[in-house]
């Protein structure tokens, strides 16, 4: 594990958090939102994982993980779906 994820309080695997990110999306959103929602998967996925284990790490799901541009219905679900999987 990297020195900066070491205090880190939750860990999810970074191509499972991919997945169920793309899985739980039910509302329909502009081209530009899709966008900024890829952006910050992409973010974690592809760049700020840890590289000696492939986990994203993190203290608050719902500020570092759930992209803002998100209905509140599709926030809540993903919400939802992290924290029972996080358990």
């Amino acid at each position: 594990m990297e020195e900066k994820n070491k205090n880190k309080k939750y860990r999810v695997g970074s191509v499972h958090y991919e997945y169920t990110a793309m899985e739980a999306l039910k509302d329909d959103y502009t081209l530009e939102q899709n966008e900024r929602i890829m952006k910050l998967n992409d973010k974690w996925v592809c760049y700020d994982f840890d590289k000696t284990d492939g986990y994203i790490y993190f203290d608050d799901l719902a500020k570092e993980l759930i992209p803002p541009e998100l209905t509140l219905a599709d926030k809540k679900g993903l919400e939802s779906i992290w924290k029972e999987k996080l358990k």
